[in-house]
């Protein structure tokens, strides 16, 4: 049986290769260890060693030891990894998020851990909160309440970060298959499909679009996406109905104006084409009658 004081002084050792094997012998002997908690420490000390290949060994090492672990030591350990999750280095990243993916299974309250990456997807930093919110998604479906997981995704689609509303916003697809009421997903959705940002309404509408035929009041559905278009496109789609008007009384009768309004321009968007193409031919052969008639001078 190895000294656990000899394995503690090698931690702070100034050689590598001492270092390295203080860590060989935490892994292999932590179980058997009498102080958990020194063992710990020992460990993640070596987790910001100062050598990047020590410390992604360490980092990896720090879930596996999880099951050893009391409920506080699994809360230090766990904070320890959240605090090491805004490295910019990708190949400590990885390591990072598989010791978190390992560890979440032996967190007790998972809520903790969960509400603390939110935390930090709201971060100044934009390393850390993109890091976060890319644990979320690999974390979620470990997760055993997935209504507060897709309204923590909903909430965060508003987040004043465009990484992160664009982030968030391209998980929807991964998530709303874990849910079973579609009435509930569709008017959550609701919000983002009408917010200011583009790629979030795209991907709301994806999901929209998805799970239309799957609502049991499809009436309301559409009054939904009536509502979302005058919203989206109120001002230039009511202008362009007030102007026509006068020309195309059928907008002043339709129960749906906008709806009309797309109508009639499809109606008459071929004969624009014809018309403009055919402009457009007249004037390319006259300009070539006239190049023809100055070579000829």
């Amino acid at each position: 049986m190895v000294d656990q004081s000899d394995v503690h002084e090698k931690t702070f050792s100034p050689s590598l290769n001492e270092r390295t094997d203080a860590l060989q012998q935490l892994i292999t002997f932590f179980g058997s260890f009498s102080d958990k908690q020194q063992a710990l420490e020992d460990m993640l000390r070596l987790c910001s060693d100062e050598d990047k290949t020590l410390r992604v060994k360490a980092i990896n090492a720090l879930g596996t030891v999880f099951p050893e672990l009391s409920d506080d030591e699994k809360e230090k350990g766990w904070n320890s990894l959240l605090e090491l999750i805004g490295t910019e280095d990708p190949e400590v990243w990885k390591a990072v998020v598989v010791s978190l993916i390992f560890a979440l299974g032996y967190v007790p309250e998972k809520s903790k851990p969960w509400n603390c990456l939110l935390r930090l997807a709201e971060d100044e930093n934009r390393h850390v909160r993109e890091h976060a919110v890319e644990a979320l998604i690999l974390l979620f479906p470990s997760m055993p309440n997935r209504e507060k997981v897709w309204a923590d995704f909903i909430a965060l689609a508003g987040s004043e970060y465009g990484d992160i509303r664009e982030l968030v916003s391209d998980a929807f697809i991964l998530i709303y298959p874990y849910l079973e009421d579609r009435e509930q997903v569709w008017e959550s959705l609701l919000e983002p499909a009408g917010s200011g940002d583009s790629h979030v309404q795209d991907r709301a509408g994806d999901i929209m679009a998805r799970i239309f035929h799957q609502l049991p009041d499809r009436k309301k559905a559409m009054q939904d996406v009536e509502n979302l278009t005058m919203g989206q496109m109120g001002y230039i789609a009511r202008r362009a109905v007030k102007l026509l008007r006068d020309d195309y009384p059928e907008l002043y009768d339709a129960e749906n104006p906008v709806e009309e309004l797309y109508r009639l321009a499809a109606k008459k968007a071929p004969y624009a084409r014809w018309k403009a193409s055919g402009t457009a031919g007249k004037e390319q052969g006259a300009s070539s009658k006239k190049r023809k008639e100055e070579a000829e001078k």
